[in-house]
């Protein structure tokens, strides 16, 4: 009887819980990393990361961007973004000819290129494109905007320091990327730094994204001075520094990201304050300076690159390509370089004089001097390249 008893309650036991199951959502980070780094193309890699926000989150990374473009020629060129003179108004996003690779026009697709969650925003000027990111500011706050993923983030302005940290004066925003841990992979952290100026020192003021909060760091003495009537242009990134042109003074205004420290560096003999230039990185990550000039004795533009290492001298430049920068089309006669207005990861956006207010533009590759976009506009562009 007990016998029966036991294999009664034996079998009126409730069976084991299922074995949970396994999405493409649940993958753990390296995982997906590794599915997609098997893929054959970066198209294929676009398409794929397209799944889900996870895998997508996973793609745009800076640890999977720096392990895909050992393995695949990235990042790809989706468009720029235009801006007119003196204006507060969104800019306008140009996209590149897409019809060949359905998987980056998806993305264009998919994405908000075209800024529409911002519009309620305000008038708001676009201050940096870094890492397929966008910083905004207004009046009230700052807005960093992921286009791909709609995401935007808002964070308020640096506040005002009591006396005698007042009177600096500030003049531009960037922003600055990091990657988060295995923990924090639906988390973007990131930095923005404010440029500021107070007579003979500089010194930036960084928010953290960690901490939610401004700190001012120590000021740096720079000599020469800079003068009252300099103004800067956009910030340039390279190879973990940032550098800001002066409009009339033949120097860069470099801050070390790491020591936030600031320095002046020469540029190499035969560019000028009023050349045809820019700091940027190359396809592996080296910084960069690109120079193009119009040579009248070979009736052609000219491109120099010299590249600067992590160990040179504020002074050092080292001259690696000096040659005619042919495009494969030859451009109109009356054109003449007016600007390098950005070169990242390789790709050189160039502006050229033109015979109207709408001036020509022409993005192209250091490696083989592929063309990837040609456009006209009024004012600033800056190229967005899906990371």
């Amino acid at each position: 009887m007990r016998t029966k008893r036991r294999r009664l309650s034996t079998s009126t036991m409730s069976p084991p819980p299922p074995p949970p199951t396994t999405s493409i959502t649940s993958l753990p980070d390296d995982v997906v990393a590794d599915i997609l780094l098997r893929l054959p193309s970066p198209t294929s890699i676009f398409r794929a990361a397209l799944a889900s926000k996870h895998w997508c989150s996973v793609a745009v990374s800076p640890s999977f961007v720096r392990l895909i473009r050992e393995h695949h020629h990235f990042p790809a060129l989706l468009g720029h973004f235009l801006s007119c003179n003196h204006s507060s108004t969104l800019p306008l996003f140009q996209p590149v000819p897409l019809h060949a690779d359905h998987a980056l026009a998806a993305v264009v697709r998919c994405g908000d290129f075209f800024l529409t969650r911002l519009q309620d925003s305000g008038r708001c000027a676009l201050e940096d494109c870094h890492h397929g990111f966008l910083l905004f500011s207004n009046r009230t706050k700052l807005t960093i905007f992921d286009p791909t993923t709609h995401q935007a983030v808002y964070l308020p302005r640096p506040p005002r320091r009591p006396a005698p940290e007042n009177d600096y004066v500030a003049h531009t925003f960037c922003l600055l990327r990091d990657s988060g841990g295995a923990r924090d992979r639906h988390r973007q952290f990131f930095r923005v730094i404010s440029l500021q100026h107070r007579n003979r020192s500089a010194r930036a003021e960084e928010y953290d994204s960690r901490s939610g909060e401004w700190r001012a760091h120590p000021c740096t003495v720079l000599t020469p001075a800079r003068s009252h009537d300099n103004r800067f242009f956009p910030a340039m990134h390279a190879a973990g520094r940032i550098y800001w042109k002066y409009s009339s003074t033949p120097l860069l205004l470099c801050l070390d990201t790491k020591t936030m420290r600031f320095s002046y560096v020469g540029i190499p003999a035969g560019v000028s304050h009023g050349s045809a230039y820019a700091v940027g990185e190359t396809e592996d990550g080296t910084c960069c300076l690109v120079h193009v000039r119009y040579s009248s004795a070979g009736g052609c533009h000219q491109l120099q690159v010299w590249l600067r290492g992590d160990d040179a001298d504020a002074e050092q430049w080292l001259l690696v390509r000096d040659e005619p920068l042919l495009l494969g089309s030859p451009a109109p006669v009356h054109w003449r370089a007016r600007q390098v207005r950005a070169v990242v990861a390789g790709l050189v956006l160039v502006c050229f004089n033109g015979s109207s207010a709408h001036l020509p533009h022409v993005a192209f590759r250091l490696k083989g001097l592929k063309v990837e976009a040609e456009f006209t506009c009024r004012g600033p562009a800056r190229p967005y390249l899906f990371e």
